[in-house]
């Protein structure tokens, strides 16, 4: 089975969370590995649900991770031009659910380190190769592996998601919270009887929409925070005054926002509506929290890539979509880079593709990328030293 075969293998698995079914996945990454007698490690979640974990034991000191995700979004209501199944090849790329976000990315990274396996290359750093399960909605899988190897030592993380192959050094924070507004009901012919818990919804909403403009801060190269309401759901019939509305908020943070900070500022501001008779009651439950994460452009796992694809400091980017990172990498003390073959636009879209030359260029620039990085290390631990080897 050749490497696009490969892909196209694991875009026919429908692995949509929810519920994932990830372990069909691993099936597949098991199934390669046991034809070329390499050694892998399952980490079973329930619910065929699993972790896929390859590692080889380097020459030197450093260890380097290779990060991706199993689960995809559902393919969605929206009538696709091809089966969001099928890995099918149309031109120059292949269809399916997951191609961009990010199977592609995802068996780049197995089969460059399958490649390292096979050739026997040295020196390297120790590889680990980590497909999670989860990401698309609670990053279970990474959570689980930081939990199994709370003293495991990585010096450099790589994850897979799409970047178009351009090298990413960070990316946004993502809060999503959930607001309940509390009323009473009453007649709809007798609205001064009850309690409008829309009305008051409104009020919320407007101190959201104030709060934005004072939140909002860009630092480069993330862009800018952003603060959106994205869902509403209130009200019993028409003719009854509603005693519930609740509404969910899509919060994206820079550094240094920190969004506990954030949540103690907006509880303030709704309790001041109460105090006000502007809200009878409320409710803010934290539904995601995922810091930003950020990677200077010295660190010698980016000089590493930017010096395999010939590129300078000002190439590296940001994206505004979060990862695993921010689960393995919470407080951004590892150097993370950001790089697959997949194009972010295209992601969760129907007919999701990627382009076939992309796929195979990410393979060998996650192979040069470990086969280098031990190098650039202790050349940049060299210079730091003051030494002239």
């Amino acid at each position: 089975m050749d490497n696009v075969q490969f892909l196209q293998k694991l875009l026919r698995i429908n692995s949509s969370n929810p519920p994932g079914n990830e372990h069909e996945v691993t099936k597949a990454f098991i199934e390669r590995c046991k034809m070329n007698d390499m050694p892998y490690k399952v980490t079973a979640l329930g619910n065929n649900r699993s972790n896929f974990e390859v590692t080889l034991n380097g020459t030197g000191d450093k260890h380097l991770m290779f990060c991706g995700h199993m689960d995809t979004v559902s393919p969605g209501e929206t009538e696709w031009g091809y089966p969001p199944f099928s890995g099918e090849i149309i031109g120059d790329k292949i269809f399916g659910r997951g191609a961009s976000d990010m199977k592609s990315g995802l068996a780049a990274m197995f089969l460059a380190v399958e490649s390292i396996y096979l050739e026997k290359a040295t020196p390297l750093p120790t590889i680990t190769f980590l497909a999670t399960a989860g990401e698309e909605v609670d990053s279970c899988g990474a959570r689980a592996f930081l939990e199994e190897n709370e003293n495991r030592i990585i010096d450099a993380l790589v994850i897979g998601e799409p970047t178009n192959e351009k090298i990413v050094v960070g990316h946004k924070g993502a809060l999503w919270l959930e607001i309940t507004t509390y009323g009473k009901t009453a007649h709809g012919s007798m609205p001064d009887h009850g309690i409008n818990a829309v009305d008051h919804m409104v009020y919320v909403i407007n101190e959201l929409t104030s709060l934005k403009l004072s939140w909002t801060i860009a630092k480069e190269p993330l862009g800018s925070s952003s603060l959106a309401v994205t869902m509403i759901e209130g009200g019993i019939q028409t003719n009854v005054i509603p005693d519930r509305c609740t509404i969910r908020v899509d919060i994206r943070t820079v550094p240094p926002q920190a969004h506990e900070k954030l949540i103690k500022e907006l509880n303030k501001k709704l309790d001041k509506l109460v105090e006000n008779n502007q809200l009878y009651e409320f409710k803010l439950i934290k539904v995601l929290d995922r810091p930003s994460i950020i990677t200077s452009s010295t660190s010698a796992l980016i000089q590493c890539a930017l010096a395999i694809k010939g590129e300078t400091d000002d190439q590296c980017f940001g994206v505004s979509y979060y990862t695993d990172g921010a689960v393995l990498n919470p407080r951004s003390e590892i150097p993370t880079l950001i790089y697959g073959p997949g194009d972010e636009k295209l992601a969760h879209q129907p007919n999701e593709s990627v382009n076939i030359d992309a796929f195979l260029r990410s393979i060998e620039f996650y192979k040069k990328l470990a086969l280098t990085f031990n190098e650039k290390m202790n050349w940049q631990k060299n210079q730091l030293q003051g030494g002239t080897k």
